[in-house]
């Protein structure tokens, strides 16, 4: 079992009881996912439900930024995340209650300040979402800018310094990108 997944699990703690509607939901959710991810793209994903696929471990192969032990502002090519369902899910989503950042420990992000991840999960909202929204945080393509309502105010500054760098990756989460050349077309006359 993987380091990550282990941890995983002992954060997570024990396997709640769902519901038939929200075993259903996580069931389409697990479905989705596994359909999105057979495309290919940035995600590998691993499912720690035993009963329910309630508990993932989630590496986005997304660069990003952290701090170096030196205090250099570094790529980072992958980010691993904690993600569990709670049984009320449908009617309360609490993020932090619900998304844990295990690597890299030294995230450079104003919306990140390990192992807290602050982006907006509405009750009821798909995994792939989530997914999505964290792979557009990792790549600054969502980002929080204002000091006062920041995780890391450093990043945040460094963020309105570097506008014009960002976002980190501009690569699509599931499947490959696709590039269109547009040439002008001439009239004939």
């Amino acid at each position: 079992m993987d380091l990550h997944d282990q941890r995983t699990l002992e954060m997570a703690g024990a396997e709640p009881s769902f519901d038939p509607v929200m075993r259903d939901f996580l069931v389409n959710c697990a479905e989705e996912l596994r359909s999105r991810h057979e495309r290919g793209g940035l995600l590998d994903y691993a499912c720690l439900g035993r009963d329910a696929p309630w508990l993932y471990r989630l590496t986005f192969r997304t660069r990003g930024l952290m701090r170096s032990d030196g205090g250099e502002i570094v790529p980072a090519e992958q980010h691993v995340v904690a993600l569990r369902f709670l049984p009320d899910y449908l009617r309360r989503a609490e993020r932090f209650e619900m998304l844990a950042l295990l690597e890299p420990g030294n995230a450079f992000h104003p919306n990140l300040m390990p192992p807290g991840i602050c982006v907006e999960v509405r009750p009821g909202e798909p995994l792939v979402e989530i997914c999505e929204s964290l792979h557009a945080l990792f790549s600054w393509r969502l980002r929080q800018l204002a000091e006062n309502d920041a995780l890391n105010r450093d990043a945040c500054a460094w963020g309105r310094a570097h506008l014009d760098e960002l976002p980190i990756d501009t690569r699509p989460l599931f499947g490959r990108p696709f590039r269109i050349a547009l040439e002008p077309v001439e009239e004939k006359a």
